[in-house]
């Protein structure tokens, strides 16, 4: 892509970007609504008329009323009166708003980038790529919701953490298109080089560590064994091998789940200082091997923090933005290490 063609997709650029910014915003929204227990407030899924919140008392007590039916409130909540429903609805209804705001934000632009003609071949393909996924989140995080309303007081930690890495792939398939633009093509397998090999590597490991710190959250399994480094003066507790099943005790319940993504942090965080301070003089990585320095490990002591606080509520939301940032400067590497495509490529 030559520098007129790069000049000329800058609103397509500021675009993606804005999209990158949006979706970082709703991990914030969403990691408040998580830990505020916001997220089963809202019992219908209604995409259009759902956008207008109760208007008046009657419609208030209606809308409580459909909350007082889920296991989440005749298990847990029974003490909440209309004015804590109040304040719990208002994170679930901004975090559906939000997605709301982000579909059209995306479709809007999308459609008369495609009328002006600048979007076309691969550009076009990666584009309509975004719209589907970005709608397939939304449909996720319903099916996430819809997991707490019948039988169980929260939702299933399995399809909250298939709802955050979809949103997370999301963001990376928006950021590599912006790298595409600006740096050029690349595919995502490795050009040959060593630092291309380990990034991908730490890639899937970042990935395993993000599944695992949704299966903490989806558990609360974070406000357990609140110490650190070790877990109430034990590495591994008796409790994390209770069941006798590996699979059930490492991600079906909470301490063998805090124990994962505890020593997954110890092996992503080692990983990424190693990769940077090794491969620091390669001109692939003079740009990113200082920023993924500091941001694991700023990364690793959020986590810290979020544990000995029993996850405080922007502890533990910084901590889950964190791994956001992480992956994209990632991302950067893992382009930059990428085989190039050549200019003609449509």
């Amino acid at each position: 892509m030559d520098h007129f063609e790069r000049r000329r997709l800058r609103p397509v650029v500021a675009w993606l970007i804005t999209g990158c910014v949006m979706i970082a915003c709703m991990v914030v929204i969403g990691g408040v609504t998580r830990l505020t227990g916001s997220g089963l407030s809202i019992t219908v899924w209604d995409p259009i008329m759902g956008a207008i919140p109760p208007l008046n008392e009657g419609e208030w007590n209606h809308a409580f009323d459909q909350y007082k039916a889920i296991p989440e409130y005749t298990l847990k909540n029974q003490h909440m009166d209309l004015a804590g429903f109040k304040r719990i609805f208002f994170w679930e209804y901004l975090h559906r708003n939000w997605g709301r705001l982000m579909g059209l934000a995306f479709a809007i632009p999308f459609f008369l980038f495609w009328r002006k003609g600048l979007l076309k071949g691969w550009l076009l393909k990666r584009c309509w790529s975004i719209l589907i996924g970005g709608s397939l989140v939304g449909a996720l995080g319903w099916f996430m919701v819809a997991s707490g309303l019948e039988k169980n007081p929260d939702v299933s930690h399995y399809r909250l953490a298939i709802h955050l890495i979809a949103a997370f792939t999301v963001f990376a398939l928006v950021l590599w298109t912006v790298f595409d633009i600006r740096d050029g093509r690349a595919a995502f397998g490795s050009n040959g080089s060593g630092e291309g090999r380990w990034a991908r590597v730490l890639l899937g490991l970042l990935a395993l560590q993000i599944i695992w710190g949704a299966f903490t959250a989806g558990l609360d399994a974070g406000r357990i064994y609140n110490t650190w480094p070790l877990m109430n003066g034990e590495f591994m507790p008796e409790n994390v091998r209770a069941f006798d099943d590996l699979v059930t005790d490492l991600s079906d319940h909470r301490d063998g789940v805090q124990f994962v993504h505890r020593n997954l942090a110890y092996l992503v965080a080692l990983g990424i200082i190693v990769f940077a301070l090794r491969f620091r003089r390669e001109a692939s990585m003079e740009i990113v091997w200082f920023p993924l320095l500091l941001v694991v490990a700023l990364q690793f002591v959020l986590g810290v923090i979020t544990v000995l606080t029993q996850v405080d509520l922007w502890a533990g939301v910084l901590h889950q933005q964190g791994a956001l940032i992480l992956l994209a400067f990632l991302l950067k590497a893992i382009h930059r290490t990428g085989r190039r495509f050549s200019a003609s490529a449509a």
